[in-house]
């Protein structure tokens, strides 16, 4: 399915390229100085979505057979005319918000060089500076002398002990979130985390296990990662999903990673399907309660079996 989105055939490109712009808008990348235009946008309203219309990005889970209407356009009557649905997908949005955060760490010469590098040429840069952040994630040792430099109530402070040793903890200053990213092993130590609220896991040993992005003002939860940017590790899954479902309770949104602790998408947002896996003092809450028992039956489990359906009768016609 080679060059399948290019603008000859995917009907709504224009809202394809406004949903990435959205995941940029949703980064808050800093504007450039005077009226220089703002390189990382630029490589991704060029460079990237070229690769999208090259096929090399794969957005196949995003697009749909066109069902052509009358009084449209001739153009959409031929078989390959796709629409984009409208939503990216989570590997594709992690991707976006990956991208964004290696072009932090850039200075500005080399940021102005990067219009002329393609998407597989950044995207292995990335992959390389993904290694050397890992190198340091298993260093304990290291990781000890770091921590015991912080100071509490002032580089962080203790939001909620979980038992065990276990404590939720918020990073307070760049240096704490430096020394986070390190030995997590992703890129919350970059310069475009200092003005973000990061939550992290420690055990007795105030070792980091899970880092949570949120944002306190909008009151939404950006990311849920464990180390090197995978899912939380199955041992620190009920810690991470008591900490969200108290979140949700004070009002909180789960714009991001919500399938990393079991939650399911919607309409940009992530659900609790399951409440068993709720702690139970959370299953008969409202913000949980009508999700379960009345938007997902009456609205998202209709509409998924007729996308069923009409993906097999494609699949007769065919």
């Amino acid at each position: 399915m080679n060059l399948l989105l290019t603008e000859s055939n995917l009907t709504n490109l224009s809202d394809l390229i406004a949903a990435i712009n959205a995941k940029l808008d949703n980064k808050k990348i800093p504007q450039f100085a005077g009226s220089e235009t703002n390189k990382v946008r630029d490589w991704f309203l060029k460079n990237y979505t070229q690769a999208v219309k090259d096929d090399v990005v794969d957005l196949k889970s995003s697009i749909k057979k066109h069902q052509y209407k009358d009084g449209e356009p001739d153009w959409m009557k031929k078989p390959d005319i796709m629409d984009f649905t409208g939503n990216l997908p989570n590997d594709i949005v992690d991707e976006i918000n990956h991208i964004v955060d290696y072009f932090a760490t850039l200075d500005q010469t080399d940021l102005k060089k990067i219009y002329k590098e393609p998407y597989k040429t950044i995207k292995q840069k990335v992959q390389d500076w993904d290694k050397e952040l890992a190198t340091s994630s298993t260093d304990t040792s290291k990781e000890d002398v770091a921590k015991k430099s912080l100071v509490k109530d002032t580089d962080y402070k203790i939001v909620k002990e979980v038992g065990n040793g276990l404590k939720w903890v918020k990073l307070l200053t760049p240096t704490s979130k430096d020394v986070e990213g390190d030995f997590m092993g992703h890129c919350v130590g970059s310069v475009g985390y200092e003005d973000k609220d990061i939550y992290s896991l420690w055990d007795k040993k105030n070792l980091s296990h899970v880092t949570i992005e949120a944002d306190d003002k909008q009151k939404t939860i950006q990311q849920i990662k464990g180390k090197e940017n995978r899912a939380p590790v199955e041992k620190y899954q009920a810690m991470c999903v008591d900490f969200v479902a108290n979140a949700m309770m004070d009002g909180y949104t789960v714009k991001a990673d919500g399938e990393n602790i079991d939650m399911i998408k919607h309409s940009d947002v992530y659900h609790f399907d399951d409440l068993n896996i709720l702690p139970e003092k959370f299953r008969d809450k409202s913000v949980f309660r009508d999700w379960v028992d009345r938007i997902f039956p009456t609205i998202v489990f209709p509409k998924q079996q007729k996308a069923i359906a009409d993906l097999a009768k494609r699949i007769v016609d065919i």
